[in-house]
């Protein structure tokens, strides 16, 4: 007597997962391993970071520029063409050759206070002496590296700010943490950094830092937009499924 098998409950029948849903498993899981496992900076954050790299609504206005060495500016003295010169780069000890003075110092002060000082020293020779300096070109740069798509060194007149630099850079790369922007910057002979969110700052949220002359920006890499990346440049064979017609 033939035994008589009974079909298979359609209910009961587990759909073995395809080969495409297999590798987004794998991928999930590898990119979660690799955010756990990324370098944690032990960068300040938040107000602890405006504290140290200060926005554009803490920090004195443009005309408060310090002058450095290599910086080139222009030197007027009114009714004194002799005196006056248009250009006017200041040497790398931080002086510059000014007729009747000599070499004074200028490194360290604002165009203003230089201008001031230059004053006091022409009464020596000039009765109510006028001074205007003005900057014509700075001389100092700020690095911009990392995940962006066009890293360098790119001059800067003065202050900038952070969004500017990261324009200057072409913004960062779509594989960038946008959270891990970090600026870095020689306080007092020391060297100190601090981290900030570009989304933040683009929406609105946190205030635009400045950054100063000789600052450094870099900006973080993710693994897990790197690897999603990769994934999804990589042939795939599985995701769609011919359809036979009948």
């Amino acid at each position: 007597m033939t035994r008589r098998i009974p079909p298979e409950d359609p209910k009961l029948h587990v759909k073995k997962p395809s080969a495409s849903w297999c590798g987004m498993a794998a991928f999930v899981m590898s990119t979660a391993a690799l955010s756990a496992c990324g370098v944690q900076s032990p960068l300040p954050t938040g107000s602890q970071a405006y504290a140290l790299i200060p926005s554009t609504d803490t920090m004195e206005q443009q005309s408060q520029y310090v002058l450095n060495a290599d910086d080139t500016i222009s030197l007027r003295v009114f009714q004194e063409p002799e005196l006056s010169l248009e250009q006017l780069q200041i040497d790398p000890a931080g002086n510059i050759d000014v007729p009747l003075l000599g070499m004074v110092r200028a490194q360290g002060y604002s165009p203003s206070q230089l201008a001031r000082n230059l004053e006091q020293s022409f009464t020596r020779y000039l009765r109510n002496p006028e001074v205007s300096v003005a900057l014509i070109e700075s001389g100092q740069s700020i690095v911009v590296e990392g995940a962006v798509n066009q890293p360098g060194v790119f001059p800067v007149r003065g202050r900038s700010s952070l969004v500017a630099a990261l324009a200057m850079a072409q913004s960062p790369t779509h594989v960038a943490a946008n959270d891990q922007i970090f600026v870095f910057r020689t306080i007092n002979g020391r060297r100190a950094g601090a981290r900030f969110d570009i989304r933040r700052i683009r929406a609105g949220i946190d205030p635009n830092p400045i950054l100063l002359p000789g600052d450094e920006v870099v900006v973080g890499f993710s693994a897990i937009k790197e690897a999603w990346r990769e994934y999804l440049g990589a042939p795939i064979f599985n995701l769609f499924r011919v359809l036979r017609l009948p």
